[in-house]
């Protein structure tokens, strides 16, 4: 959530991603296994990361690693993803304080038909 964050490297567990857009930061998605390639996938179709490719034994290449970082973190083509991700973050916040009364709503209920 930090002003100086450019980008979040990460392996894209479902809950790194969630906590990257939550906080708005762009994910250099870097998948190992299970659920994370299709969350890597689903981050750059949301328009919210880029994914470092992998070479044909299925390596990481440091080019490779250092392009992507480079561009999403400070090339202007990297701007978009670094919008859209504020974007996706300011919509979720926007979704939290709208529904937080509802929430607060049914725990007073239940609290109150513990009585």
């Amino acid at each position: 959530m930090h002003s100086s964050t450019g980008g979040f490297v990460s392996h894209c567990g479902w809950n790194s991603v969630l906590e990257s857009i939550k906080f708005g930061v762009p994910i250099i998605a870097m998948p190992m296994h299970l659920d994370q390639p299709l969350n890597a996938r689903l981050v750059e179709d949301v328009g919210v990361g880029m994914e470092v490719k992998r070479d044909d034994n299925g390596r990481l290449d440091r080019k490779e690693i250092a392009r992507v970082i480079t561009r999403i973190v400070l090339e202007k083509n990297g701007k978009e993803v670094r919008n859209k991700a504020r974007e996706l973050s300011e919509k979720i916040t926007a979704k939290e304080v709208e529904e937080i009364g509802g929430v607060v709503e049914e725990v007073v209920q239940l609290c109150g038909k513990r009585k």
